[in-house]
């Protein structure tokens, strides 16, 4: 399998590089994004085969987030990351075309296999078309 494209974004600095650390030992290239802003100047720059954001960020939401960037990478799955699953996060997730969303603490090794599991599908729809 090809190396993996993560875009992570997170305001949260040591989230940040705890969730890039993870994802580089795994073999995937990772690049990082503080806020809403940068990230969406990312995606205009390069594509990438997921996008795992955070919910609660100042200036743009995660929600937000996944929302534009579904308008410059259509097809990009989303994962979410949350403090709390159960309120506005959880319910606005779905809406905004987020594919699954994990509670922190994150488990490393969930994500992981999602992850993998979502570019698979990806990869093989593209395929398909």
């Amino acid at each position: 399998m090809d190396k993996i494209g993560v875009l992570v974004v997170d305001d949260d600095q040591d989230m940040l590089k705890l969730t890039a650390a993870f994802l580089k030992k795994e073999g995937m290239e990772v690049s990082c994004a503080t806020c809403g802003e940068e990230a969406l100047r990312l995606l205009n720059l390069k594509t990438f085969g997921l996008m795992i954001t955070d919910f609660d960020m100042p200036g743009m939401q995660g929600c937000e987030l996944a929302e534009r960037a579904r308008e410059i990478a259509p097809g990009m799955p989303i994962i979410m990351v949350t403090g709390d699953v159960t309120g506005e996060a959880g319910s606005r997730a779905g809406e905004a075309g987020i594919l699954k969303v994990f509670a922190k603490p994150i488990r490393f090794r969930e994500m992981l296999e999602t992850v993998r599991s979502l570019v698979r599908a990806r990869n093989r729809d593209s395929r398909d078309e």
